[in-house]
């Protein structure tokens, strides 16, 4: 899914992808991923008693933002993967823009929950 980069799942609404997501991707590839986020678009309706914001969108994003990835929001479940599910619990964070991605990382990474998983 990505070239060796820690990655990480985010949920967004239809305006934090027009002003986050969309001015990140390149001209050429905006075109087709923007035909990918109205496919995978739709709530997330996995808990339907949440109270909290129903996403539509969800990314695959890497840590630098470099790499985003449009996803229908049910990907991440176990059985896609039997025993290699490359997804890793982390405690669910909001954030208000991608840049804290990488600092999110940095802390993962200093907290020492990354060797952590490379040990599994």
């Amino acid at each position: 899914m990505m070239s060796d980069k820690n990655a990480f799942w985010v949920g967004c609404t239809d305006e934090e992808v027009d002003k986050k997501i969309l001015p990140l991707l390149n001209e050429i590839k905006e075109n087709e991923e923007i035909k990918k986020i109205s496919f995978n678009r739709g709530p997330s309706t996995f808990k339907e008693d949440q109270d909290e914001i129903m996403f539509a969108n969800y990314f695959l994003i890497s840590a630098d933002a470099t790499e985003i990835l449009s996803y229908d929001w049910k990907l991440p479940y176990a059985g896609q993967w039997n025993a290699s599910n490359p997804f890793r619990i982390i405690t669910k964070t909001n954030i208000t823009n991608l840049d804290e991605l990488k600092l999110l990382e940095e802390s993962l990474d200093n907290s020492g929950y990354l060797d952590m998983l490379e040990d599994e």
